[in-house]
């Protein structure tokens, strides 16, 4: 690169393109200084204004990634312009005869001398021809025209004066900037320097506070309460399909900030889906700090994560995640039921009487729960949940509702209370325990996850309890009636009936004497009651079906000195009492219904039977009375099918009524049937009670037996179930299209024939009680003339006695 002019050239000339020279180098050097200037002021403000004026209008900053690539530009371009204008043309050439063709293009009247001298005297040139005169004549004529040369004419002004147009406003302003706001000059040029993130100074400054979300217990104690959950990194986890609240504040002016009218929220979720929503101010300014909620989409019911950026004026919240998480859920729940003590069946040791159960298995029952799902009372309970995720905590609450409304309750499980759940290993299952439920139960689980996510409403879980029963008791005497002898056995048939089994049961006889008249009033209150009697208890053996028989012999009793002699007017009152092997608490004992017997002389006995064979001759009378409206109800069939009309429509009717009076008598057969049972079981009923207080009439039983039941058992067994078959054969005959008046004739009379049969066999037993009520009017009196005697002779002996004492006085 030739910098210096050729020695040979005249001063005049040599110092004219040294001066050009110079001037075109510092006209390179300018135009590159003013570029590179242009380039970084005009960076400066586009970016300045990019960074800041969106926070004026309630944009955000630059993000420093985009700062980062805004400094990175600058820097290259500041390269390549540098290296453009400055490094490129500098390290050009600058030869005497470019400069001298440079003069000439820019004076033509030099008419290319300048050109020529320069270009003759610069170095040997080999080859031309040309006569040194004339050199020498042309370099004179050069050095005469370098004083006329103008070197402003050879530069153009006008790319400077553009680029210090573009220069100087832009560094006017930053100047102005720099001057009027050293902070945001300083904020500026650290923010784009990336030597600082920190933001822009707004009018509005907002603050996340956090979200709101219920607090999900098992305790009803806790129900409608929140919690405040903060960001954590701009992040939050909520269990999918909550409801929450986000809160958020801002700074008032004792703070040095303006308090929005509206604060936005816009969100855009995992599918893409955006929305905007207003968030709503809350009360009064707390602390300098006004609050604002949003208690709408997209947090209510929360579906899927989303992104959040809130606004506020000129400030912003962004970058703000809320994973929607999916909460923990029982996916089943096992019962594992162990039965209590008075359920189960133990092996007795040998050498004692105690009970062991030491090989008895951990549970007895395991079923998937369901609901109306009860167990037995006083079972040991063991739930056994699964979760569909892994477990951190679980929340139990169990409340008993037999407690809850009143009523007394097992203490270890009355009210209402916690209980801790074992969790497993794999955290993936756990274990409640129930212990002695003896009221019905209702367990209340929340399960949240090992980040604290909870299901949202707590599995609820009602157990029933079946209570045990207390055993059921009865008894019956058979052939007893409300009056007995003193000599009577008594038949019994008892039963203990138990939903779990019965563990014992005993008949409880008690012996109640006749009071004495002559006792006073107040001895008559201070006499003693049924419980106060020492009783005679037997204990039976039952059969499968709870059944016990057995008889209680008072003649037998008396003569073992069991109870005293009975004498007529005393008492005797019976009962059963069973116990089952319920042993939670109180036994369930259960007293069964009280009889009570009579104490009566053979003939007082005797009279009340004769008085029931006069209630069952009775009976007997209105039966026959019965049986002969019967046969009348059958003749009269008889006549009307006589008389049937051969028309369609009026046989069709009398059909109908012959219908009508045939199911008529059949009730009245049916109706008998029924009556002369009764009177048969009733007859057999006296003769079993007669045998039972061993009244000495044999002849009398078999008369009554062999005269009036068997007779009556005869007609109840055979005629009148042919009677009852006839009379339903005369129906299906009626009701047939083809019926004939000759076959309806025909079977009214073979029913009619039956009913007269037996109308027979029943007068005849009304005659043998007849024969039977006269034998007892004999009786009578001689019970009357025998009783008479006996007074007769007591008033004897009372008057001998009475002799005897005066003949003393």
């Amino acid at each position: 690169m030739q910098s210096e002019s050729s020695p040979s050239l005249h001063p005049k000339i040599r110092d004219l393109l040294s001066q050009l020279r110079h001037q075109v180098r510092r006209y390179i050097v300018w135009e590159s200084v003013l570029v590179l200037a242009a380039i970084v002021l005009a960076v400066f403000w586009i970016a300045f204004l990019i960074d800041y004026l969106p926070v004026r209008i309630g944009g955000s900053e630059m993000p420093r990634s985009a700062r980062a690539v805004v400094l990175a530009g600058t820097f290259i371009a500041l390269l390549v312009f540098a290296w453009r204008y400055w490094v490129s043309r500098a390290q050009r050439a600058l030869p005497d005869d470019s400069l001298a063709l440079l003069i000439e293009r820019h004076h033509p009247d030099l008419a290319g001398t300048l050109v020529t001298a320069v270009q003759l005297e610069g170095q040997p040139r080999t080859g031309d021809s040309h006569s040194p005169a004339f050199l020498s004549a042309v370099h004179r004529k050069a050095v005469q025209e370098v004083d006329r040369v103008d070197l402003k004419r050879v530069f153009r002004r006008e790319p400077i004066t553009r680029k210090l147009w573009l220069v100087i406003p832009l560094l006017t302003a930053v100047l102005v900037l720099a001057v009027a706001s050293p902070k945001t000059f300083g904020r500026a040029i650290s923010r784009l320097t990336l030597f600082s993130d920190s933001p822009w100074p707004r009018r509005a400054a907002l603050e996340m506070v956090g979200v709101e979300v219920p607090v999900i217990s098992a305790s009803q104690d806790d129900e409608g309460a929140t919690e405040l959950v903060p960001f954590e990194h701009q992040v939050l986890r909520l269990a999918r399909g909550s409801n929450s609240t986000l809160r958020i504040r801002a700074a008032g002016e004792d703070h040095g900030h303006q308090i929005p009218d509206l604060c936005t929220v816009t969100y855009i979720d995992d599918d893409g889906t955006r929305g905007q929503s207003n968030l709503r101010r809350v009360g009064r300014l707390v602390d300098g700090y006004q609050s604002f909620v949003l208690d709408g989409p997209p947090l209510t019911s929360l579906a899927r994560s989303l992104s959040l950026t809130i606004r506020g004026l000129d400030d912003r919240l962004r970058d703000f995640r809320i994973e929607a998480i999916d909460p923990p859920a029982i996916a089943t729940m096992q019962m594992q039921v162990r039965y209590p003590n008075y359920l189960r069946v133990f092996d007795v040791s040998p050498d004692s009487s105690t009970v062991t159960n030491q090989d008895a298995p951990a549970f007895d029952q395991e079923l998937s729960y369901q609901a109306g799902v009860r167990i037995r009372e006083g079972s040991n309970l063991t739930l056994v949940g699964t979760s569909s995720v892994p477990l951190g905590e679980v929340d139990v609450f169990i409340s008993s509702l037999e407690a809850s409304s009143g009523s007394e309750a097992n203490p270890n499980t009355q009210g209402e209370r916690t209980l801790p759940a074992a969790i497993a290993a794999d955290a993936l299952s756990f274990t409640l325990s129930l212990n002695d439920l003896r009221e019905a139960t209702s367990v209340r689980i929340v399960p949240r996850d090992q980040t604290g996510i909870s299901a949202q409403a707590a599995y609820r879980y009602f157990i029933g309890v079946v209570r045990d029963q207390v055993p059921e008791t009865s008894m019956r005497l058979s052939g007893i009636g409300s009056s007995i002898t003193p000599i009577a056995k008594l038949p019994i048939e008892a039963t203990a009936t138990d939903d779990y089994g019965v563990e014992s049961m005993q008949v409880e006889m008690r012996v109640r004497p006749q009071p004495d008249e002559n006792a006073t009033q107040k001895a008559t209150d201070a006499s003693p009651t049924d419980s106060d009697i020492e009783p005679h208890v037997v204990t039976p053996q039952r059969d499968r079906e709870g059944i016990a028989k057995l008889a209680i012999d008072l003649r037998e009793l008396t003569d073992q000195a069991i109870f005293k002699e009975l004498k007529p007017g005393d008492s005797v009152t019976i009962n059963t009492t069973a116990k089952d092997r319920f042993d939670l608490g109180s036994p369930h004992v259960t007293h069964g219904e009280l009889i009570r017997l009579q104490v009566v002389t053979p003939e007082q006995l005797l009279a009340t039977l004769e008085r029931r064979e006069l209630e069952f001759r009775s009976r007997l009378e209105q039966s026959i009375d019965e049986t002969r409206r019967l046969r009348q109800s059958l003749t009269g069939v008889n006549r009307e099918a006589s008389e049937l009309k051969t028309g369609d429509e009026d046989k069709l009717r009398s059909l109908q009524r012959l219908q009508l009076r045939v199911r008529q008598a059949e009730l009245q057969a049916a109706k008998t049937t029924d009556e002369l049972a009764g009177i048969v079981s009733g007859i057999d009923d006296l003769l079993l009670e007669m045998l039972n207080n061993r009244i000495d009439s044999v002849d009398r039983r078999e008369r009554l037996q062999q005269g009036v039941r068997d007779p009556l058992s005869k007609v109840v067994t055979e005629p009148l179930p042919v009677l009852r078959h006839q009379i339903t054969e005369l129906e299906r005959t009626i009701i047939t299209e083809t019926s004939q008046p000759d076959q309806i004739n025909k079977a009214v009379e073979a029913a009619v024939a039956t009913n007269d049969q037996i109308l027979l066999q029943l007068s005849a037993v009304l005659e043998k009680m007849l024969d039977l009520e006269s034998f007892n009017e004999i009786l009578d009196l001689m019970r009357g003339l025998i009783q008479d005697q006996e007074s007769l002779l007591e008033e004897t002996e009372d008057a001998q006695q009475k002799r005897v004492l005066d003949l003393f006085k």
